[in-house]
């Protein structure tokens, strides 16, 4: 079997590309422009085995018509390594020049190498098609403008409440900009904001309501609500928390009322 000199250690020790920097090799402090050249032109195979290994770890869809170029280098642990490397960026265009490789090069181990790429490009097609199945059984919202049945509400809170809103659904779908790619489509009401001075305590109480529909037919899907209090010892409260005290009963009212709409939504799953 043919050696191929320094790629094991490479392998060993490289798991970030800046480590080539802190060993002080040629590549320390080098750009992603200049190791691409490194690869191409540099004399020396090591350098080219070290820059092919550094834009597999970079993993940048830019890197891979340099390393298909490298798959023709005349040295075997360049064409082994640049093999490796599109196994790792796993773009499908690679898959022809990877296919040729492992049955026509005349080192084992580039063989070796090709086919593994090409189990890589495998597993991320395999990837993606998980993530677009996934994504394709996510729901998708319009969050519009929220509303303010109080009066009291300045416009900070309320699009700091569609901002919550958004967030608290982002983690169980997406969140759509256009209502045609929406499935639901969310309004949303401050329904209480008030202060209250008690013996000890001032507390500022909040309650939300949030309205879901089914796009595009309109037909409600869900209303729910979310209350929440917020408390301050009355000898250390001061005015100017009040904006603090009432953004977090939002938050908190706001969470209760997503509650409810996740716990329907993976009903209907």
């Amino acid at each position: 079997m043919l050696a191929l000199p320094g790629l094991a250690l490479l392998l060993a020790l490289v798991s970030d590309p800046l480590v080539l920097a802190a060993r002080g090799g040629p590549l320390a402090r080098a750009s992603i422009d200049d190791v691409e050249r490194a690869l191409a032109h540099d004399p020396s195979y090591k350098v080219r085995v070290d820059a092919a290994l550094v834009l597999g770890r970079l993993q940048e869809d830019r890197s891979v018509a340099p390393l298909l170029a490298a798959l023709r280098d005349g040295h075997p642990a360049v064409r082994a390594t640049a093999a490796r490397s599109l196994g790792l960026i796993g773009d499908e265009t690679a898959r022809p020049a990877l296919s040729r490789l492992q049955l026509r090069d005349g080192s084992a181990m580039v063989r070796r190498m090709a086919r593994e790429a090409l189990r890589g490009i495998d597993a991320r097609e395999q990837r993606d098609r998980e993530e677009a199945r996934r994504r394709a059984q996510r729901p998708a919202f319009t969050i519009k403008s929220m509303g303010d049945r109080t009066r009291r509400a300045t416009p900070a809170l309320r699009n700091h409440m569609r901002d919550v809103v958004s967030n608290q659904l982002r983690a169980v779908g997406d969140v759509a900009g256009d209502d045609q790619l929406a499935g639901f489509v969310v309004d949303g009401s401050i329904k209480e904001l008030s202060t209250a001075t008690r013996a000890d305590q001032v507390e500022v109480s909040c309650a939300v309501q949030l309205v879901v529909s089914k796009n595009p037919t309109g037909g409600v899907f869900l209303l729910t609500t979310g209350e929440a209090v917020v408390q301050r010892p009355r000898r250390m409260w001061t005015p100017q928390q009040l904006a603090r005290m009432e953004m977090e009963a939002l938050e908190s009212a706001v969470r209760g009322a997503s509650e409810d709409l996740v716990q329907s939504l993976a009903r209907q799953q």
